[in-house]
């Protein structure tokens, strides 16, 4: 009985920690995507692998800065290209052409 409290309690420190160090990556992205690039990439790597490993997901907001091909930064006019049509917003990342819709007609909103 003692080891399965020591386990649950380890496992909502793992937790704990990780939710930190999402937000705190999140405001890194947020602040270096205009000054630094690689500093943003960097952060988008290790936002995604945080979220794979531990099931703790940044913000929508904070996720649709970037790219699930190749896990770098979305910068608006630097590295993606935003249109709006239709109503819908479509993201292109530029390094590897993948485009991400997202608006009325589809699930995830803006």
């Amino acid at each position: 009985m003692g080891r399965r409290r020591q386990r649950s309690g380890r496992k909502l420190r793992r937790r704990d920690d990780a939710e930190k160090a999402v937000e705190q990556l999140s405001t890194i992205l947020g602040a270096s995507v205009v000054s630094n690039e690689e500093i943003a990439d960097s952060a988008a790597r290790q936002l995604m692998g945080i979220g794979r490993r531990h099931g703790v997901r940044a913000k929508p907001r904070v996720t649709r800065m970037i790219c699930r091909a190749c896990q770098r930064s979305l910068i608006p006019g630097k590295s993606a290209r935003v249109r709006i049509a239709s109503g819908a917003v479509i993201t292109t990342c530029l390094r590897c052409k993948r485009v991400q819709r997202a608006g009325r007609d589809f699930k995830e909103g803006y």
